[in-house]
């Protein structure tokens, strides 16, 4: 399975600061894991290929890719990082990032 969008766009978007949280929860889950806007830019802006993990289709809304990657913990002294479920679509003629899951992986 391929992803539905090109890393390119989403790193240009990302490094533009144009992410939108696509409801409470994946705010929720960002603020808990003491993320800021430009930690969650930085670490979308860093994905590769190799951590993609599949996509999700959706019949009412644009389909999501998901991505499994290791992100520095902002509040580390010691380079911990943390291993993030991170899942997105991109919206707006692909200008801006629509985050849909933004966690520590659940495994």
């Amino acid at each position: 399975m391929v992803p539905i969008y090109d890393l390119n766009d989403v790193h240009v978007a990302a490094r533009q600061l144009r992410i939108e949280y696509r409801g409470r929860k994946v705010m929720s889950d960002v603020t808990k894991l003491g993320y800021e806007l430009e930690d969650v830019a930085d670490c979308l802006s860093r994905l590769s290929e190799a951590e993609f993990s599949k996509s999700h289709l959706r019949q009412a809304a644009p389909g999501d890719d998901e991505y499994i990657c290791r992100y520095p913990r902002p509040d580390s002294q010691d380079g911990e990082t943390d291993q993030l479920y991170v899942k997105f679509c991109l919206i707006d003629n692909c200008l801006v990032v629509d985050l849909g899951s933004f966690h520590l992986t659940q495994f």
